[in-house]
Parts: structure tokens; sequence; C-alpha cells
């Protein structure tokens, strides 16, 4: 990954995730060599949402992929893959994408709005406001139509890679609200 996100994310530790009875250790290189594309701003939402989900609900501990439901106010392709990755949620049908949630700052098609479940407890997180660049919504409306020249696509790519950097060089509490745990 390197070149493609500035050093924070080579400062990363591994984020512990269990399958059973296995425990893997992912990185965010893990999850762009997975997604393939370039929206690593959601591979950083997914990498986060989990790794303080693995702090509040599994005590530090890794949480059992198959047991973490998710409800998430959008899903464009890096939160998406990232969620898939980690948690294996959607393939197992184990996530709802609620677009009309309304909590958070508002996306191209839904709002910043992330809830783990975890054996019977709950963590919300919601991106804050100022994370994501006036503007950059629009032009991943347009991105995601196909409307952008080459210099906006560049522009738009660039994008993806500052917020994945803002999200991963700081504390979770400086780029999400956090709430919880609760009971689910």
């Amino acid at each position: 990954m390197t070149g493609v996100l500035r050093i924070a994310a080579l400062r990363i530790a591994a984020l512990r995730i269990a399958d059973g009875p296995f425990v893997h250790d992912v990185t965010m290189d893990d999850l762009a060599r997975y997604h393939g594309r370039d929206f690593f701003n959601g591979l950083a939402q997914a990498f986060v949402v989990i790794r303080t989900a693995t702090e509040r609900l599994g005590g530090g501990g890794p949480l059992d992929r198959r047991k973490i439901r998710l409800v998430l106010g959008l899903d464009p392709p890096g939160v998406v893959d990232g969620f898939e990755y980690l948690t294996r949620a959607f393939s197992d049908r184990r996530v709802i994408v609620d677009r009309r949630i309304g909590i958070g700052p508002e996306s191209f098609d839904g709002h910043y709005y992330f809830a783990v479940e975890y054996e019977g407890r709950r963590l919300v997180l919601v991106l804050r406001d100022g994370i994501v660049p006036e503007g950059y919504s629009q032009m991943a409306r347009r991105g995601f139509a196909r409307l952008l020249d080459a210099d906006e696509m560049r522009v738009w790519s660039a994008g993806k890679r500052d917020i994945a950097d803002r999200i991963l060089e700081r504390p979770v509490e400086e780029s999400f609200h956090v709430e919880g745990p609760l009971p689910a």
C-alpha cells in the first residue's frame, strides 16, 4: 500500500479478528489488496469501526466475525468490501443498510452511520462533521455516474486518500462520535 495512503496507514497495527477457532491479523494493506480499487476512505472507516468494536465490545480480544451484526447508513464500495473482509456480514446476511437513518454527515448514498452489534451489546459510531470535505459527496455522486473528467477523477481519488488518512491518523473520538456499548 506504500504510495497509496500516507504513512499513517503503515503505522496502524493489525486488527485481530476470529473466525471460529482461527484468529487472523488483518492490516489496511490486506483490505486494500482485497478491495482492488481506490475507495480507501470506506476501507478506513470499516477498519476503525471494527477496531473500536474490538476494544469496546470484545475487551481488546478478537471478535468472532460470524457473531458481528451491522446496521449501516450507507454502502459505497470501500465500506462494503472493508466490512465484508473483516466480518463476512454481507455474504452471511448479517447487515442492514438503511440510507434513511439520517444520522451523521450526508454521503452521496446515505449517512455516515455505523452500528455494530456483538453478543447482545451495540456500539454506534457516527462520522464527525468536517472529516469529509465540502463538496466531496457531490463529486462522488458525479463520479459514480461517470460524469467526471480526468482531472476531476484525480481530485476525487486524492480526496478518498485524504479522508482515509484523516480517519487513520486520529484517535477514534476525533473522527467519530462514539456511543456505547449499549444493550442491543
